[in-house]
């Protein structure tokens, strides 16, 4: 399948009034970078002459910033944050991209969470990470499912993107009382799901675990893919699993360099095979979040599964191929087609 111009101009039309919440794990990414030529005359290791230093959205924020920049004029920002500069900074990037933050909580005693990424010449040679991971108190989690259902009841979500990074946030009790709310109010769902964390939430719309994931999920043993997507038996085994247990509309599995395969409950014998489209990969970080945003952006738009796989591989072909959590928009992803 290949999806038509007009066809994809009518889909990315129609994503300008589509209105997203997200909630998740939110974190800030900051890169140092700069060259290092000599080792410390006190340790051996490298002493980096630092050049740029920045900061991103990460973890579920980086969702929020992959949809503001396909263009979504209503994003909604759900969870936590430390009462901390860090948790400001966070907010002031989202506040700047244009997105809601009314539903982000600032938690006391709690640290917001930063990853720092060390780069030397093109290289990362280390991660920091400033994180508390111990669970969240329920009053917070019971003030987010409280205002997350009443923008559902009140109609004022077209769609809802969950990311688990299993930082204490999320669990499956109040997962399931939101997707058990959007699935009543017809408000489309997808989780991003952390195989440390198997939950097994019901009823969602849509989830996007990588391979090595949907394995974990499954309590499945690994198996190198075959060459050939539509005869890995193995990986066909694990999805038929996911979906047992989780129940979703569809599970979108990404396969790194063969693409990703979609499965849908109401054809459990098929497969929907998306080949990969990344000429050159530089970096995968923030890889899924594109999907997951892309996907369900299209999807909230009125696509079909498989449209909004094809959409959602351009992007992610995109953005692997810049460095760090990188983000694309609509000009580059028609841009990224070739009728």
């Amino acid at each position: 399948m290949s999806i038509s111009a007009d066809r994809l101009n009518a889909i990315i039309e129609k994503t300008k009034n589509v209105r997203i919440a997200v909630l998740g794990d939110l974190m800030l990414d900051r890169y140092v970078s700069g060259t290092a030529s000599r080792l410390s005359q006190e340790a051996p290791v490298p002493v980096l002459h630092v050049r740029k230093s920045e900061v991103r959205l990460g973890g579920a924020a980086n969702v929020m910033r992959n949809l503001t920049s396909l263009g979504v004029q209503k994003v909604l920002a759900f969870g936590i944050v430390g009462q901390d500069r860090d948790g400001e900074e966070l907010c002031t990037l989202l506040n700047r991209g244009g997105v809601d933050t009314e539903g982000v909580l600032a938690v006391p005693d709690r640290r917001t969470t930063v990853k720092q990424r060390v780069i030397a010449s093109s290289q990362q040679v280390v991660r920091m990470d400033f994180e508390d991971t111990e669970p969240v108190a329920e009053e917070v989690r019971n003030a987010l499912v409280d205002m997350i259902c009443a923008r559902i009841r009140t109609h004022e979500i077209d769609a809802l993107i969950l990311e688990d990074y299993a930082k204490g946030l999320l669990e499956r009790e109040m997962l399931q009382v939101i997707a058990d709310t959007a699935r009543e109010y017809g408000v489309y769902t997808s989780l991003d799901p952390h195989p440390g964390h198997d939950m097994k939430v019901r009823g969602l719309s849509l989830m996007t675990p990588n391979r090595a994931e949907a394995f974990d999920l499954a309590e499945h043993y690994w198996t190198e893919p075959e060459d050939v997507v539509e005869e890995d038996c193995v990986l066909r085994k694990v999805a038929a699993k996911v979906m047992e247990n989780w129940i979703p509309d569809s599970l979108l599995v990404t396969l790194s360099h063969q693409g990703m395969a979609l499965f849908k409950r109401e054809q459990p014998e098929s497969i929907f095979v998306i080949p990969t489209l990344a000429k050159e990969v530089f970096d995968v970080c923030g890889a899924g979040d594109t999907v997951i945003a892309t996907y369900t952006l299209c999807m909230a738009a009125g696509s079909t599964g498989e449209e909004a796989a094809e959409i959602a591989n351009h992007a992610a072909g995109i953005v692997v191929g810049k460095a760090g959590t990188a983000v694309t928009d609509i000009p580059e992803l028609m841009a990224s087609f070739h009728w």
